[in-house]
């Protein structure tokens, strides 16, 4: 088995090296040495700018967030856009990444009407983001005059019910208890861009709810335009609202909702099987390491890397600086 030096920088709080999606399934066809001081190999978020400071690794840029990687600093990236650069980058959503709830996504449905009468909530928005687009809060408060909307969660609570802090043990679990008692959700992500679906959706799903959907307006690509309200589809909200008046007044039509797969004919569509993602990663490391860089390392491009390390790491914020230095300006 080949042995590989690597290390991980700049993710979340709490991340941990050692056990994570992508270490154990690397570790399903490499010896993985964790080395944080000389590494070969440098798998690196966007919470930080510490892979900065590496030089001689490989680096592969992934992302949870709505960013697109830079591959002037990378020299393979994983995200959310619908990009194409030759083999340097591969469109995987985090979603995939919980591979315990994205399995869900393909559970058989048969809701009966007595089914949805049973829900005890109208609708659930639960977020802690207060600087998202103002669109998730202009629906909030849109259809909250229809209907009580239960928002439990830090932003726009308007309920004393407890659902544990965002980063609190097992908050996930009653976040989606929780939903699971409601007809609808509200799935907005943060920021509206193609491509750009994280696992808000998939809650709304495997919590048998009606997702009420904005953010990646190319959603369906992935997605069974059935199962779904999906805001993208309409002229405004207010056109959305009177959507989901006319489902919540309809027991059956609800149920025949919920009862539509996820996945159009309730297949993991080709792009998010974790197959493709080890393909795309064993692309990486199967090469030896010198034939593995795709990024310039000599010329403008060395500079500009070098430049933005010293302006980071002297507390000043160089970007303009950084970018009039690259462009010769």
């Amino acid at each position: 088995m080949k042995k590989i030096k690597l290390w991980y920088s700049d993710f979340y709080e709490g991340f941990d090296p050692s056990s994570n999606y992508l270490h154990d399934l690397l570790s399903l066809h490499y010896e993985l040495i964790l080395d944080k001081e000389n590494p070969d190999y440098l798998i690196y978020s966007c919470y930080g700018k510490d892979f900065l400071k590496y030089k001689n690794p490989v680096k592969i840029f992934y992302t949870g967030e709505n960013l697109v990687p830079d591959f002037n600093l990378c020299d393979y990236g994983i995200g959310f856009n619908y990009l194409e650069f030759g083999d340097r980058y591969f469109r995987y959503p985090n979603f995939a990444l919980i591979p315990d709830q994205f399995e869900k996504l393909l559970k058989q449905r048969s809701f009966i009407k007595e089914d949805v009468q049973k829900k005890e909530y109208f609708c659930n928005f639960i977020y802690s983001n207060s600087q998202a687009d103002p669109a998730r809060d202009n629906f909030f408060h849109l259809l909250s005059n229809y209907k009580k909307v239960m928002s439990p969660g830090r932003h726009l609570n308007n309920t004393s019910m407890d659902i544990g802090g965002r980063f609190t043990k097992d908050w996930m679990y009653t976040k989606l208890k929780f939903q699971s008692k409601c007809k609808f959700t509200i799935a907005f992500e943060n920021s509206s861009s193609p491509g750009y679906t994280t696992e808000k959706l998939m809650h709304a799903y495997i919590t048998n709810t009606i997702p009420i959907y904005w953010g990646n307006p190319e959603v369906v690509k992935d997605f069974n335009s059935n199962s779904l309200i999906n805001c993208h589809e309409f002229s405004n909200f207010e056109e959305v609202v009177e959507r989901v008046k006319e489902i919540d007044q309809n027991d059956e039509l609800t149920a025949e909702i919920l009862n539509e797969p996820p996945f159009q004919g309730n297949e993991v569509p080709e792009n998010l099987k974790q197959e493709t993602l080890e393909e795309f990663l064993r692309s990486i490391f199967d090469q030896d390491q010198e034939k593995a860089y795709r990024r310039p390392r000599f010329g403008r491009i060395a500079i500009y890397e070098e430049d933005l390390f010293k302006n980071f790491h002297s507390g000043r914020s160089g970007t303009l600086s950084s970018i009039r230095k690259f462009l010769n300006l």
